[in-house]
């Protein structure tokens, strides 16, 4: 258990963040195009604005879960 406690932290900071982000895909593009726009300019912040929010909640799903895979790990299953 002492060598898998990093795992586990991961693991569930992975279905926290996923989870938060499936509830609401299309304020998580608003979230990713204002982190965009402030490090690359407006430009690259519309094209994240453009991309479907079927995307930001797949991209929530498989953070669920490769979460659930790194608890996984670390419970040795």
């Amino acid at each position: 258990m002492e060598a898998t406690w990093p795992l586990w932290v991961v693991g569930a900071a992975f279905v926290l963040i996923g989870v938060v982000f499936a509830a609401d895909p299309r304020e998580t593009r608003e979230f990713f195009a204002r982190h965009i726009r402030t490090m690359r300019g407006d430009q690259a912040a519309q094209r994240y604005r453009r991309l479907p929010a079927g995307l930001f909640r797949a991209l929530a799903l498989a953070m669920i879960g490769a979460g659930i895979l790194f608890g996984c790990l670390a419970a040795g299953l």
